[in-house]
């Protein structure tokens, strides 16, 4: 079908859209100390608050389970469209910024400012889409509920609360919170810490050797301290200085998210190939020789043996995200993302016994799900479809390493805001976004819920 009239509705809706999405942008919703009647700061709750005024100020429905997570709502009927986005952001930061993080200032046609794609543009624009859909009378079977948290940024709490405590879940749905054309997939993943107290300092006394992050990020930097000298194979990324009696040796790396660790160079690894060579001894050499023959250069699990390929869906990665010795402890984080094809538990079990093979026993575990929707379901083939409709262009549905909020609810992915080939400024300073851009990603979004609300089982 033609969305033209969807269309046409939200670019005369363009003033007033860009108005509500900067009102809640200028809200510093980043996650603070709990207080009375705002469990994750006064900034998330301001930012909530806005949005269900809004949904109130425009006529419809609105609720909101006890300050972490709100919605509005339009339509009648048994089933339920999801539309799940957040409020809260990640900090600014103090530097980079061209304009103002939270000043939501347009500037040749570019909003600027936190938020504007993750995720308030994107969900604040989603209420003036159901707007759209009420304006234009269109006939939906499916009730239609804009669902917005408070806390996805620190680990969704806000959306477990709303599944845990019985909120109505929705049929369908999808998150305006990542890239289009659809995301029907994201990997599996287990990440785990391992370690143990040092009780063998060895032949050579390290002092601290440390490096990373976080657990979902290629480690940029690491440094070596250790009392005496050692050999050291210096290169370009490798420094080495001697102070009082002491090695230091550093190294720098580069930078990747955890979902795509080939795109770095782990700065970890790359220390402790420059010093080999020397026989540390004690719990410093376990860590040394693990980290080398266990991980290594491969960032696809072959040597932990938890290497999986799914032409599908794609292959294991394995991010080091943290390592740390200081001669009382020590501790390293693995990232593991792995494809439809492989079995969680075997995943898991194997990476156990592999860190229990050396002297370390595993601190930490934690698991997220697979996200799988078939690329032959309802939800997957209406939304390309929706998609090829808007924009002209049959891409297919993408696999990510990533994860999203979709992962919260049954049914649900990501789809959108980000066009193909565009520049990835979500969580940097100076994101920002092209209006025009913008509106067309809410346009689509708003043919999407049309879609889905229609309620009709026909497959493209």
């Amino acid at each position: 079908m033609s969305y033209e009239a969807l269309n046409s509705r939200i670019m005369e809706m363009k003033d007033e859209i860009l108005a509500g999405i900067q009102q809640n942008m200028r809200i510093e919703s980043v996650r603070g100390e709990a207080q009375p009647d705002a469990p994750y700061g006064p900034g998330p709750k301001a930012a909530l608050e806005d949005a269900l005024e809004l949904g109130r100020k425009l006529g419809f429905k609105v609720g909101q389970a006890d300050n972490r997570i709100g919605w509005v709502e339009y339509g009648e009927g048994k089933e339920m469209v999801g539309v799940l986005g957040h409020v809260d952001v990640v900090p600014a930061g103090d530097t980079g910024w061209t304009y103002p993080a939270y000043g939501a200032e347009i500037h040749d046609g570019i909003l600027w400012g936190r938020g504007c794609l993750d995720d308030k543009g994107p969900i604040i624009g989603s209420i003036y889409a159901l707007k759209a859909i009420r304006d234009l009378n269109l006939p939906i079977d499916r009730r239609i509920r804009v669902i917005f948290g408070s806390d996805e940024e620190c680990g969704s709490s806000c959306a477990a609360y709303y599944v845990e405590n019985g909120y109505e879940m929705p049929t369908i749905g999808f998150t305006p919170d990542a890239d289009f054309p659809v995301i029907f997939c994201e990997k599996g993943t287990t990440g785990i810490k391992g370690g143990s107290k040092v009780y063998d300092k060895g032949h050579i006394e390290v002092e601290y050797f440390g490096g990373g992050i976080a657990d979902n990020v290629v480690i940029p930097t690491c440094k070596l301290i250790v009392k005496g000298d050692i050999k050291v194979a210096e290169t370009e990324e490798i420094t080495v200085t001697h102070e009082n009696g002491k090695t230091i040796v550093e190294a720098v790396g580069r930078s990747a998210h955890g979902s795509t660790p080939h795109l770095g160079v782990n700065a970890a690894i790359l220390l402790l190939n420059a010093v080999k060579e020397n026989e540390f001894g004690g719990e410093f050499q376990q860590l040394m020789e693990f980290l080398l023959k266990e991980i290594g250069a491969e960032t696809n699990g072959e040597s932990l043996g938890v290497h999986y390929v799914d032409e599908e869906t794609g292959e294991t990665t394995v991010n080091l995200g943290i390592v740390y010795y200081d001669g009382e402890e020590t501790y390293f984080t693995l990232d593991v993302r792995y494809p439809k094809n492989a079995d969680p538990k075997v995943v898991d079990d194997t990476l156990i016994n592999h860190i229990n093979s050396y002297t370390f026993d595993v601190l930490r575990k934690n698991n997220h799900k697979i996200l799988y929707v078939p690329k032959d379901s309802e939800l997957v083939t209406k939304l390309v479809h929706v998609y090829e409709e808007e924009t002209g262009e049959h891409l297919e549905p993408l696999a990510i390493g990533g994860g999203t909020y979709a992962k919260k609810f049954p049914n649900m992915v990501a789809f959108g805001p980000v066009f193909p080939g565009e520049a990835d400024v979500i969580h940097q300073p100076d994101e920002h976004v092209e209006v025009e851009k913008l509106l067309r990603a809410l346009q689509i979004t708003a043919a999407a819920m049309y879609e889905l609300a229609k309620n009709s089982r026909k497959q493209y």
